[in-house]
């Protein structure tokens, strides 16, 4: 009797590199990232091309991410160097090279022992056991902070629970990375409030947006598109657009720069 089981005919394998198949396991990468990498694979090796080009709808449709969601994490993928694009927002997708993987470190927190708790010692037993509440002179408020009871409410020192601070928007090191890479557009001349709170908005709506490599990315991706630097002819001999620092960074025309839906 063999103890060979047989695969089931299940319509069909997907082949994949072993190299990439163990990077992919190897590689610090987001949940999310890990599968839009995964449903970019199943479209281009799945079907034994190099590179296609896939809509983050139809990512979207295949994962069960937010379709945001997926263009956010394909621009932090191209951004890490784990695909490429052809062109601009629209082209075909492919896997670059591993050794030109440049994975952000996710877990920087190093491991630290646990600390001991503190335990009292029974005079007639070996055996270690932690304070009772009732030897301690102490009392516990509504917000569970054990101060000594020795002194009055109004004398406990108070305890201010503070939130980490949001790293702060580099305003000028956005333009500074829109005029590097955009000198075609209209240049920005005056860094005002109204700017500096468009900015602040787009900054604080993600992790991936509080990261100047995806604002490098962004206009980028900007410089791609015919439609966006002012190459495509206008309507009915009308002058064409061209886009501007202001309509890049306004909430509604900034999704759909970050999906590729706009008129291209």
């Amino acid at each position: 009797m063999s103890n060979i089981i047989p695969l089931r005919n299940t319509g069909g394998f997907t082949r994949m590199d072993n190299d990439l198949y163990e990077a992919l396991i190897g590689a610090d990468l987001s949940g999310r990232e890990l599968r839009v990498a995964l449903a970019i694979h199943r479209q281009t090796a799945g079907y034994n091309l190099e590179n296609a080009r896939i809509a983050a709808s139809y990512i979207a449709q295949m994962s069960g991410i937010h379709r945001e969601d997926v263009s956010r994490a394909i621009c932090e993928l191209i951004r890490q160097r784990v695909i490429y694009r052809v062109g601009g927002s629209r082209s075909p997708i492919g896997f670059a090279p591993i050794n030109e993987w440049s994975i952000d470190k996710k877990n920087t927190h190093a491991s630290k022992p646990k600390e001991v708790p503190q335990c009292g010692v029974s005079t007639t037993s070996n055996v270690a056991f932690l304070p009772h509440n009732k030897d301690i002179n102490t009392i516990t408020t509504s917000d569970e902070v054990v101060v000594d009871a020795e002194r009055q409410p109004e004398q406990s020192e108070k305890i201010v629970r503070q939130k980490p601070a949001m790293e702060a928007c580099p305003y000028q090191a956005i333009v500074n990375l829109y005029h590097t890479a955009l000198p075609e557009l209209p240049a920005v001349a005056i860094l005002n409030d109204t700017r500096k709170r468009s900015l602040q908005a787009r900054w604080r709506e993600s992790d991936v947006h509080r990261d100047l490599g995806f604002w490098a990315d962004y206009f980028f991706q900007v410089k791609t598109s015919d439609f966006l630097m002012g190459r495509v002819p206008g309507r009915n001999g009308g002058k064409s657009f061209r886009a501007s620092f202001d309509w890049l960074i306004a909430p509604s025309n900034f999704v759909k720069v970050v999906e590729g839906n706009y008129n291209a």
